[in-house]
């Protein structure tokens, strides 16, 4: 059985395993076992991906910050609503990244 998705759309930034370079997506929805991301840039399904989710929390100054790393299972084609294609990435392992001026995110923005 499928784990529940919630419709969650927030910035990503996302790179193959390795690459130097993250390139930006948001998501479409995620679940506790995965997340489907769009992005200009399609991932080939079995491709080892990071993914870096930024996390708004009310009334803070700084986003919460989770890099996860992960395999890509499936593609999905772009839409009437989503004009990029998308790629689920399953979760294999994450880590909250404690807000500081040397954050990962704020050496990608």
């Amino acid at each position: 059985m499928r784990a529940p998705r919630f419709p969650l759309h927030l910035a990503v930034r996302y790179r193959r395993t390795g690459d130097p370079e993250w390139r930006c997506g948001e998501t479409e929805n995620i679940s506790r076992s995965g997340v489907l991301i769009r992005g200009e840039d399609l991932l080939e399904v079995d491709a080892s991906v990071e993914l870096l989710v930024v996390l708004h929390v009310r009334n803070t100054a700084d986003p919460g910050e989770v890099l996860c790393s992960g395999r890509v299972v499936r593609t999905v084609s772009p839409s009437d609503e989503y004009t990029c294609p998308g790629s689920a990435v399953a979760i294999e392992q994450f880590d909250f990244v404690p807000p500081d001026t040397d954050s990962l995110s704020a050496s990608i923005h």
